[in-house]
């Protein structure tokens, strides 16, 4: 039975320059929300991605109007989770007037200032005056399927490798980073898996390049939009991936990581540093494969991955979501 008062609205963007990641989220938070009337909006710019993912499991709408506010408001929600990046006020202000309860997620446009809750995991560094912020990887949503996964130990030497850069890749990293890499791994017996998101434009190409270099497919292995991340995650000794979700993933699998930003905004989410078990090569814009493989040639030294390793060891996000998601709840009227 659904609660009075309890429509929540996941307003939700996802295209290839800012990735899937956003309704993923949101799915997540939402499957935690049984109890309310759940729905979905979907920016207009996201209708390539966006409109078939949460259709499955909520209802989904796509915006019509010029001016988002409308749709939100003709939708009647009592409480908005916006997950598309930066808000503007004029979008914020006319739910604000109506009195609508506002969560944002990695919001650091000027209409954050309006919501009631701001949770931006991924920016480490927030006001500590201001009670609305819930900043850092204290706050990182992990999703249910890493719950049961098996971190991983030290393996010398190193078995497997992970390339992934989440649901869209619109740099194409995924093949820059293969070409880069692939003869040091064949040379060191390193396997390689390679993870794909559904938004993903190079799979063919991708796919035709691994048939060149390994017909045999003894040293690479592809998965396109897998449901199950963490299964790819497990026995990998170290992995290659993109400053987003990913690197809380890594860390809570105990697996060190290569990381490279997409853009300046991923170079603004700096929890993937040494001093939590990566290296951090900057925005590759352009592609440095130099540098990727001299950070590649470190990670195969086991005292290095070692080190890494045990600066992972004091991450726990298990308990992280249910704690975020309280909050939420905790502002609909009848909380």
């Amino acid at each position: 039975m659904m609660r009075e008062g309890g429509r929540i609205l996941f307003v939700v963007a996802g295209y290839p320059e800012i990735g899937l990641g956003h309704i993923y989220r949101s799915l997540m938070l939402a499957g935690e929300m049984a109890d309310y009337a759940v729905s979905f909006l979907c920016t207009r710019e996201s209708q390539s991605f966006a409109a078939a993912l949460p259709a499955k499991r909520f209802p989904t709408s796509m915006q019509r109007s010029e001016l988002l506010w409308r749709d939100v408001l003709d939708l009647a929600p009592d409480l908005v989770i916006n997950d598309m990046l930066n808000t503007s006020l004029d979008y914020m202000r006319p739910l604000k007037v109506k009195g609508l309860r506002l969560v944002n997620f990695e919001d650091e446009g000027a209409g954050s200032n309006l919501a009631d809750l701001v949770v931006n995991a991924l920016y480490e560094h927030g006001d500590p005056n201001d009670p609305r912020l819930l900043c850092g990887h204290e706050n990182f949503c992990l999703r249910d399927e890493f719950l049961q996964a098996r971190p991983n130990h030290l393996r010398i030497p190193a078995e497997k490798i992970l390339i992934t850069f989440g649901g869209t890749d619109f740099s194409n990293f995924s093949g820059q980073s293969l070409d880069a890499l692939f003869a040091d791994c064949r040379k060191n017996n390193l396997h390689i898996t390679m993870v794909a998101g559904p938004g993903y434009a190079h799979k063919d190409a991708l796919c035709k390049r691994i048939a060149q270099l390994d017909p045999s497919g003894v040293h690479i292995s592809f998965t396109h939009a897998t449901n199950v991340m963490s299964k790819e995650m497990e026995n990998t000794d170290f992995a290659v991936s993109s400053a987003g979700r990913t690197v809380y993933e890594l860390a809570h699998m105990r697996i060190p990581g290569i990381v490279l930003a997409h853009h300046e905004r991923e170079d603004m989410h700096s929890f993937a540093r040494p001093e939590n078990g990566f290296i951090y090569l900057g925005v590759m814009n352009p592609f440095r494969s130099d540098e990727l493989l001299e950070a590649f040639r470190l990670m195969l030294d086991p005292n290095e991955r070692s080190i890494f390793q045990e600066r992972m060891q004091h991450f726990d996000f298990t308990g992280n979501k249910a704690r975020v998601v309280q909050k939420i709840l905790n502002l609909l009227p009848e909380a």
